[in-house]
């Protein structure tokens, strides 16, 4: 039995189809749970709202590819304009626009779930063969020497001239060509993601997939046959269209740690737990400029990490402290995060050959919520926490040492106003940062906690097994689960917790 993609913006809508599991996004948690329960004999419909992007239909252009490929064209923010929240709208989700990290949850952040969050299951031994499995679907490899380019050897260099803690990650790429456009898709087809893995083992266990199709709301979360009554959306994905109704008995939901919530709310669906407890892992980028070409946007972004300062099992936290990774851009999306207009945005700019740039990647506490905003559209608030914007500005420092390290004349922490560093003198203008809203190119890519596990409906919005408190049959499967961050990178650890959790509803 075979499956179909069916792309609801050129095809006449069915009107109501029917299914046993109705999945509601198509990224890493639902692809994954499509493809795990249309191999146990359910009749599974997958709804998307993004397109099919592949091969040459990703353009690597910035404008059209962000459009295309992002929620909000690539604009969606926090209520206060402080924080980015990108997240993918596209046919395999996340993976397709990710620069492929992989790096599991460590077992100290399972054995923190385990002891701080009540959740038994979660072991470290439980969950081990799941996230060898996902490191097998993923194809994933260590980045080899050959494949590290210039910048993130550049990182290296100083990280080891300083003596700290630092390696190469792993990825999932295969035959990858080293264009350097992994956040705007890849071309070639070399990322192992969902669109490669999941998608077509979903298709061929006769999963259907459904696109361009947005889910407004679930009705008879507590009968035994759901509806989700979905609308479709034009071509290009701005209009709604028409409409769509998936009559099923068990619904999940995996549509990422803002629309998971939201739909769940618009539905009247769960307790008081949901919208809350999210986690945005606000990243900073710092920029380094070099007298010689560094050429940061050829071969992987992210390839080398420096984990000197990376805590595993914090005991109130589990995940914390910080990390700081190697990344490049695009000239777009690199010149709007630089500090400068005008003249200077244009000499900046003029150094785009000799720049590497690092991502900051700091861990935070449950401090944000999603509601139901204006016009439908979700509202993301984030009260920004003191510790955070120390780590913040600690990881800022240990930058700007390490790219000094390596020999940069100047390193560029993006604030508003803009802090120079030219020496370790000036160091000491990063502690004066204050990250009030709106003044620095905070980014989050990797949201988590809105409809948090726990084994009681008074500490969470969802049981261990996904099943939302207070609906019949409603499963969350993505990381809107993790009651804590569970990575620096959440891919694999969504894969792994995805398919654990999708086997045992297979079993029920």
């Amino acid at each position: 039995m075979s499956g179909a993609i069916v792309d609801l913006s050129r095809e006449r809508s069915p009107g109501t189809v029917t299914a046993d599991v109705c999945v509601i996004g198509s990224g890493c948690a639902g692809a994954t749970a499509a493809w795990v329960l249309a191999e146990a004999g359910r009749d599974v419909v997958v709804l998307e709202e993004g397109g099919d992007f592949t091969g040459t239909a990703l353009t690597q252009r910035d404008g059209e590819m962000y459009d295309q490929l992002y929620m909000e064209r690539g604009g969606r923010a926090t209520e206060d304009l402080a924080v980015s929240v990108l997240q993918a709208r596209v046919l395999g989700g996340g993976g397709v626009i990710n620069a492929s990290d992989v790096v599991p949850a460590p077992d100290g952040v399972l054995r923190h779930w385990v002891r701080r969050h009540g959740l038994t299951d979660l072991s470290p031994e439980a969950l081990a063969p799941y996230r060898e499995r996902a490191l097998e679907d993923l194809s994933a490899t260590e980045i080899c020497e050959y494949q590290l380019n210039e910048a993130n050897k550049r990182l290296r260099e100083g990280t080891r001239a300083l003596g700290w803690q630092g390696a190469p990650m792993m990825h999932n790429r295969e035959g990858c060509m080293g264009l350097g456009t992994c956040l705007i898709g890849c071309p070639i087809n070399a990322k192992r993601n969902p669109r490669f893995v999941a998608v077509p083992g979903a298709l061929e266990a006769g999963a259907r997939f459904f696109l361009r199709v947005r889910a407004a709301r679930i009705e008879g979360a507590n009968g035994e046959v759901k509806t989700v009554v979905a609308r479709t959306l034009d071509e290009r994905g701005y209009r709604e269209c028409g409409d769509l109704r998936v009559r099923a008995k068990v619904v999940i939901v995996a549509a990422n740690a803002v629309a998971t919530p939201h739909l769940l709310l618009r539905s009247g669906i769960g307790n008081e737990h949901v919208g809350r407890h999210l986690t945005l892992q606000p990243q900073l980028p710092v920029v380094a400029e070099f007298e010689a070409e560094i050429e940061a946007f050829r071969g992987i972004p992210q390839s080398y990490a420096v984990t000197e300062f990376e805590v595993e099992d914090h005991p109130e936290h589990g995940l914390w402290g910080f990390r700081i990774e190697g990344i490049m851009g695009t000239p777009g999306i690199v010149s709007t995060l630089l500090p400068f207009v005008g003249r200077d945005a244009m000499e900046a700019m003029r150094a785009y050959r000799r720049m590497a740039g690092a991502l900051l990647l700091v861990p935070d506490a449950a401090s944000g919520t999603v509601t139901d905003g204006p016009g439908g559209r979700p509202l993301v608030a984030y009260a920004h926490r003191d510790d955070h914007k120390e780590r913040l500005r600690a990881a800022a420092r240990a930058a700007a040492r390490i790219y000094l390290a390596a020999g940069a004349t100047r390193v560029i922490v993006p604030t508003t106003p803009a802090v120079i560093v030219r020496s370790e003198r000036d160091l000491g203008a990063i502690d004066a940062v204050s990250f009030a809203p709106a003044t620095a190119p905070l980014i989050s890519a990797h949201q988590q906690g809105s409809v948090r596990m726990a084994p009681s409906a008074a500490q969470g919005a969802a049981d261990p097994e996904g099943r939302v408190y207070g609906a019949r049959d409603v499963y969350v499967l993505d990381s809107s689960l993790f009651p804590t961050s569970a990575s620096s990178h959440i891919m694999t650890p969504i894969l792994t917790v995805s398919r654990y959790l999708a086997e045992k509803i297979a079993h029920t």
